[in-house]
């Protein structure tokens, strides 16, 4: 697979010293045509490739490879404001960073020097990490067989989010005739490697997170890392952290998305209910009620959201330390809820303070409710408000796996 070449020049004048800075002019560009892309499941190759060209892919490569060497509130930052301008894309970045911090905790110092220079803007990571008709999520029948120095790949993966951006794609596999797991990284245009469109879920509809088949891939030995002690295959102690922590940013960002939309279909298109006693659709009290019952949501959504990344850097700067990686993880499972949840609670309350007119199909103002509600799934978050309660009562911390 080939993707589109870029068009688009860096972003003049903007270094990438400032990552937010960056990222907010990101988040305007995307807005514009999201909701006809969503409406038409139109891949967005022109805005990744704008994304490619601004140096964002390099934030979390460290800088003794050429990166920008960010941290996770900075990343939470640069996720909030790609995905309040299009969260396909913030959830697309997800893999990316993952892989990325994969490669730090599993691939030897040989291994990393020679990949992680070139996830600076050469290579933008994909993945290939789940299946369906397995037992669980942590059940794979996708294996590899070895051959010689390396490995041979064979098998079918679903919710391949950003396939059709990436260039290279990672996901755990079985070792033949075993219950071994280990993750393997291939490029997504090597012999054997096929990518499907055929992502039909109603929500993040451009996120090509259809199926990737694998057959008979060469793997080298470099690039089919064996799994740590952890529960699953694809975690990590800080990998697993960044998965949740960019999700839960992306929540946060299409929250802030439906609130922006809704304040501005209020101000500029709203009419007032006949029993209203306002002038205006801005002066009704119902109205101001409801947009205020949104704002309280979604900013209290970003500071959990912000504290649960600084305990995440806290988890970085304390490595063996099971406690410190444990609450990074409890409180990142509760900012996730809350953001998840501040996202459906605006995309379905903006209608309320919109009126009848907002439901028309060339707003797409329904993306947001549907986007957030298609990710909430991705991790049941009933398990977070449980692991929550669990270290409250009981000092105990979840387990070390990619969901948590």
């Amino acid at each position: 697979m080939t993707t589109t070449e870029s068009t688009s020049a860096p972003l003049a004048g903007v270094a990438l010293e400032d990552p937010l800075r960056i990222a907010e002019r990101l988040r305007d560009e995307f807005r514009i045509g999201a909701a006809e892309r969503d409406h038409d499941r139109r891949f967005p190759y022109e805005q990744c490739a704008a994304f490619r060209a601004s140096g964002l892919l390099g934030l979390m490569v460290p800088r003794e490879y050429g990166g920008y060497g960010g941290s996770f509130v900075e990343l939470m930052k640069v996720v909030i404001a790609i995905s309040a301008g299009d969260s396909n894309i913030g959830q697309m970045y997800q893999l990316h960073t993952g892989g990325i911090r994969l490669l730090q905790e599993w691939a030897s110092p040989a291994v990393q020097a020679k990949w992680l220079p070139r996830f600076t803007s050469e290579l933008w990571i994909a993945n290939a990490y789940s299946e369906v008709g397995t037992k669980s999520v942590n059940h794979f029948n996708t294996t590899v067989t070895r051959d010689g120095d390396g490995w041979r790949l064979n098998g079918r993966k679903f919710y391949c989010t950003g396939s059709l951006a990436g260039d290279i794609t990672f996901g755990p596999c079985r070792v033949a005739d075993s219950e071994d797991v280990m993750v393997f990284f291939t490029p997504t245009d090597a012999e054997g490697v096929t990518i499907h469109d055929d992502w039909t879920g109603f929500g993040q509809r451009t996120t090509a997170s259809g199926t990737t088949e694998f057959n008979n891939v060469w793997i080298p030995d470099e690039l089919c890392l064996g799994s740590p002690d952890t529960e699953g295959g694809g975690g990590g102690t800080v990998t697993s952290l960044n998965y949740q922590a960019v999700h839960t940013g992306v929540f946060v960002g299409i929250a802030r998305n439906a609130l922006d939309d809704a304040v501005a279909f209020v101000r500029t298109r709203a009419r007032l209910w006949y029993e209203s006693s306002a002038d205006r659709a801005t002066d009704d009290l119902y109205t101001q009620l409801r947009v205020g019952e949104m704002k309280t949501a979604v900013d209290a959504a970003e500071l959990l959201s912000l504290r649960a990344a600084e305990l995440c850097d806290e988890a970085v700067a304390q490595p063996g330390n099971d406690r410190v990686r444990g609450e990074a993880s409890v409180v990142t499972g509760q900012a996730r809820e809350a953001a998840a949840d501040a996202a459906m609670f605006a995309g379905s309350t903006l209608f309320k303070v919109c009126g009848a007119g907002s439901v028309l199909e060339k707003y797409g103002l329904d993306r947001h409710w549907r986007n957030a509600r298609t990710l909430s799934l991705h991790n049941p978050l009933d398990f977070k408000s449980m692991h929550a309660g669990d270290f409250l009562l009981n000092d105990r911390l979840p387990p070390v796996d990619s969901y948590n």
